[in-house]
């Protein structure tokens, strides 16, 4: 598995979408008489679905990274700080 390439397809995935959104709302918007107001709806749109599709890729991509981890034997990296210590500067 290419983990590099399957990065950038959601870099380009978020990009499509977005542009998606925004032309079909201009379109929609120049069907309808404004296309300022249905470029706007649109990339608005475009924006929510891309996010959605960002995390939900970023997901599967993090558990197959942890299933080639465990595949491997790789030991699992320290955490950065203990989680059973307080923070007292609150």
């Amino acid at each position: 598995m290419r983990i590099g390439w399957k990065m950038m397809g959601l870099g380009w995935q978020f990009v499509s979408e977005m542009l998606a959104g925004a032309f079909l709302g201009w379109g929609i918007g120049l069907w309808l008489g404004d296309e300022m107001i249905g470029a706007m709806i649109g990339t608005g749109v475009g924006l929510i679905v891309a996010t959605y599709t960002l995390i939900r890729g970023a997901l599967k991509l993090n558990s197959a990274l942890e299933r080639i981890d465990r595949a491997s034997g790789r030991p699992r990296p320290m955490p950065l700080a203990d989680p059973s210590t307080k923070n007292d500067d609150a």
